[in-house]
């Protein structure tokens, strides 16, 4: 059983440098715990023994389950394909996770190093 309360965070593709114009936008879909400042909660996590689910949804391809992790550079998301032990996935760094609002535009730095932008649709 997880220690923290937890929220849904989801996230819509609003640009990326390989995003056709068009395109159905992929989704990620993570739960975070807020502290009192509506800020991610660090101490919740470090505090928590369970992971923090993550899930990167593609049209049109099965969905890859991951975790939430935090260190001293910020916050990170990784997705686990079948092949891939949890600790030996890459990290996608969140850019400057501050108060997730709906319609707030993050940037998340995918392990190549390039970055796109995804916009929160829901907050739950």
């Amino acid at each position: 059983m997880t220690a923290a309360k937890l929220i849904e965070v989801t996230l819509a593709m609003a640009w990326s440098p390989g995003m056709a114009p068009g395109e159905e936008p992929a989704r990620i879909v993570f739960r975070i715990a807020i502290d009192g400042q509506g800020q991610p909660d660090a101490a919740a996590w470090l505090a928590d023994p369970d992971p923090w689910p993550a899930r990167y949804e593609a049209p049109g391809k099965p969905p890859l389950g991951g975790d939430v992790t935090h260190d001293e550079d910020g916050w990170s998301l990784r997705f686990f394909a079948e092949s891939t032990a949890p600790p030996d996935a890459p990290m996608h760094r969140i850019r400057h996770l501050g108060m997730p609002r709906p319609g707030e535009v993050l940037t998340i730095r995918e392990p190549s190093g390039a970055e796109a932008a995804w916009r929160v649709v829901g907050i739950g």
